[in-house]
C-alpha cells in the first residue's frame, strides 16, 4: 500500500509543477509562432526564439560602472514585471539584454516576471489597468510600489537606467513626458 501512496502523491507533485510552469501558450502571427501569458526566461531559451534570444543575451556587453553600481544597491524590495512580444524587434533586443543585466548584476529570476503579449492585447487580461502602451515595458516595483517604467527602449541603457532607479533619481521615460 505504501509504494502506490508514494507513487500517487509523487505523480500529483510532478503534475502540479508541470501545471504551474504551462501558464503560456503559443499562438500564430503573421504564420510565426508567438509566446502568451507568463513565461519563464527558458521559453525563449527554445527554438524558434532562442536563435534571436541568445544572440542578444551573448553578444550584450553591458556597462561595467553601472552593473557593478546596481550589485552594490540593495535589491531586496526590487520587483520588475516585464511585458514583452516576441513577435517585436524591440522586445527581441532590450529583454536578453536585461536578462544578461539581471545575472551578471544579482538580480534573481525571482525578482522578475516576463508577460508574452499577443500582437493586439489591448483587451487581455494580462495587461488590464497596467497602461501598456508599447513593449518591452518594465515596471520597476520598489517595495511594492511602482517607481518607474522603461517604455520600449532604455533612456540610456537598461543597466544606467535600472541604477538610476535604484537610486531614486527622478526616471521619466520619454513616452511619459508631457508634450
Amino acid at each position: 500500500m505504501r509504494p502506490l501512496r508514494f507513487l500517487w502523491i509523487l505523480t500529483m507533485l510532478v503534475a502540479g509543477c508541470h501545471a504551474a510552469k504551462q501558464s503560456y501558450h503559443t499562438e500564430t502571427y503573421k504564420g510565426r509562432p508567438i509566446l502568451v501569458g507568463q513565461i519563464p526566461v527558458e521559453a525563449l531559451r527554445k527554438s524558434p526564439y532562442k536563435t534571436w534570444f541568445e544572440e542578444n543575451y551573448n553578444e550584450y556587453q553591458p556597462d561595467m560602472a553601472a552593473l557593478n553600481g546596481i550589485k552594490q544597491m540593495d535589491k531586496s524590495g526590487l520587483h520588475i514585471d516585464i511585458y514583452m512580444g516576441t513577435w517585436c524587434p524591440d522586445s527581441r533586443e532590450h529583454v536578453p539584454h536585461f536578462v544578461r543585466v539581471a545575472h551578471e548584476a544579482g538580480i534573481s529570476e525571482k525578482q522578475f516576471r516576463i508577460f508574452a503579449l499577443p500582437r493586439h492585447y489591448g483587451d487581455l487580461p494580462l495587461v488590464k489597468g497596467k497602461n501598456i502602451i508599447r513593449v518591452p515595458t518594465f515596471i520597476v516595483y520598489l517595495n511594492g510600489k511602482e517607481a518607474a517604467r522603461i517604455i520600449e527602449y532604455p533612456m540610456q541603457s537598461i543597466e544606467a537606467d535600472l541604477l538610476r532607479i535604484l537610486r531614486g533619481e527622478t526616471y521619466i521615460h520619454d513616452y511619459q513626458k508631457q508634450p
